[in-house]
């Protein structure tokens, strides 16, 4: 038996939602006083169809999934954000809540909300389309790439600083370490401290492929190291203190989607775009490839969208397409796998404690129990 329950928090209206093999219960009005529907479906798809079509159709209305009791790879939280291209998801997590990057007909917002899904605050951009969103909570602040212009939000003044030249450019990234802040813009990467001070400049060329240009930045956790990725089949690792390059790194890869370092810098792990499609793990320190064979999606294709770790590297997901596996970093095992809910092709995912948020390209956010 399946079931969901949807509030709509203003009104105080309920719809529960409940699947009982081919038969499908709907249960709508105010709390203890509900008015109930039923209908059975010819097959078990069309009843599972019809169940996630009506609860898409509420939480567009205003309701949203709470479900504190939710099970290992079921939604604690559905909401509906709306707006938004979709190869632009972004969102981030704070002390003050989780701001969501929503797209509108004229301006583009970050929303700000709580785990239950209320709205706290929206907050108009100075240019449209969040590309990502990174903490730096030692200011309490925020780096955005809006559209290939870095800012830095601070959250207090609920303000909006411009950390590069006003000129848009076509290649971007940004990324943020404890003490160390990297972006790039218009040619240059800046590698700054805290407080917005240029410790180091370092220029940068591109290259296009059909159309497409190889482009991405990570910082390490501790800020000691940059990754950086410009060209096919080569990624330069570069020392921070000095902004001198300490080694390249090539392999047979095409295009980087996004980079973590691991295991205290001697390993990088790399999703790649086009040629696999898929995950591929350097070490850092033997500047050679290597393969982790239980790191890899329970699949055919090994074909990866979307990954991220939590907070202390010891889980690591993957996503394919609307499916997301669950592994054990350390011990290098799958745990589990589940089905990421009102998504067509695409969401990012990033940690929101130790639970996994969700933006998808429907435009729903949702926060996972994994």
């Amino acid at each position: 038996m399946k079931r969901k329950q949807l509030i709509e928090k203003k009104s105080g209206k309920v719809l529960n939602l409940i699947l009982n093999n081919k038969t499908l219960i709907s249960e709508t009005g105010q709390a203890g006083k509900v008015k109930t529907t039923e209908k059975t479906f010819p097959s078990l798809e069309e009843a599972e169809k019809t169940f996630t079509k009506k609860e898409w159709e509420a939480l567009k209305k205003g309701f949203v999934v709470n479900n504190g009791n939710a099970k290992t790879g079921e939604p604690i939280l559905h909401t509906f954000i709306g707006g938004g291209y979709t190869g632009c998801l972004s969102f981030q997590q704070t002390p003050k809540g989780i701001y969501v990057y929503k797209s509108a007909e004229d301006t583009d917002y970050l929303v700000l909300i709580d785990n239950s899904g209320d709205i706290l605050k929206e907050i108009a951009l100075p240019a449209r389309l969040a590309w990502s969103i990174e903490p730096r909570m030692e200011t309490n602040s925020m780096i955005l790439d809006i559209d290939h212009f870095i800012f830095e939000y601070r959250i207090e003044t609920n303000s909006f600083h411009n950390l590069a030249d006003k000129k848009r450019d076509q290649t971007s990234f940004v990324s943020v370490s404890k003490t160390t802040t990297a972006f790039a813009t218009l040619g240059n990467i800046y590698i700054t401290d805290n407080q917005n001070n240029v410790l180091h400049t370092i220029s940068y060329d591109t290259e296009t492929i059909n159309g497409t240009t190889p482009f991405c930045g990570k910082l390490s956790e501790d800020g000691k190291l940059l990754a950086f990725h410009n060209k096919t089949g080569e990624i330069q690792i570069i020392d921070t203190a000095n902004g001198k390059l300490i080694k390249k790194i090539s392999a047979d890869f095409q295009m980087i989607e996004k980079m973590e370092f691991a295991d205290n810098n001697n390993l990088l792990v790399v999703q790649e775009k086009y040629g696999t499609w898929g995950m591929r793990y350097f070490d850092v320190s033997g500047n050679k490839e290597i393969k982790i064979g239980g790191i890899e999606i329970p699949e055919y294709t090994k074909t990866v969208n979307s990954f991220c770790f939590n907070a202390d590297q010891s889980k690591l997901v993957l996503v394919q397409r609307t499916n997301a596996h669950v592994f054990d970093f350390n011990a290098k095992k799958l745990l589990h796998s589940f089905g990421i809910e009102h998504t067509v092709k695409t969401c990012t995912i990033k940690f929101a404690g130790d639970k996994l948020g969700v933006k998808t390209d429907y435009g729903c956010f949702s926060i996972y129990n994994i």
